[in-house]
């Protein structure tokens, strides 16, 4: 395969393990590699290690929340420049700007539909 083919790797996270498996399930037909993560600190050890090409990351986790893991990814020089789509339940306007004013490249609101989260990552990975 060509380096301009190689597929796209894509890091779940959220603490839903249905979630985790509906959305690495989807994004495995769309010919995308995918690791994930339950949890902040496994996140960000695998974005440091593995190198994606974009995280979705949930809010409402664990010891380490989504705001927190996104704006540690955003100031390490490791992760900084990798794209990040925080995926959340809590859909409203203050949740989507808390979202940004932590880093995040794109924001979605649970539920949703998997083709729009696919149009997200086509758009922040192209």
């Amino acid at each position: 395969m060509a380096e301009s083919e190689k597929k796209k790797k894509i890091l779940v996270v959220d603490d839903e393990i249905d979630i985790v498996e509906m959305i690495s399930e989807y994004l495995h037909t769309q010919n995308y590699d995918v690791i994930s993560a339950t949890d902040g600190d496994t996140a960000i050890e695998l974005a440091v290690n593995e190198k994606p090409d974009l995280i979705t990351l949930d809010i409402m986790m664990g010891q380490k929340d989504g705001y927190e893991t996104c704006l540690l990814l955003k100031e390490s020089v490791a992760t900084s420049t990798i794209p990040i789509i925080i995926i959340t339940g809590r859909d409203t306007k203050q949740a989507e700007l808390a979202s940004i004013s932590f880093g995040a490249d794109g924001y979605l609101s649970k539920p949703f539909e998997l083709k729009e989260l696919l149009a997200k990552i086509k758009e922040l990975t192209s």
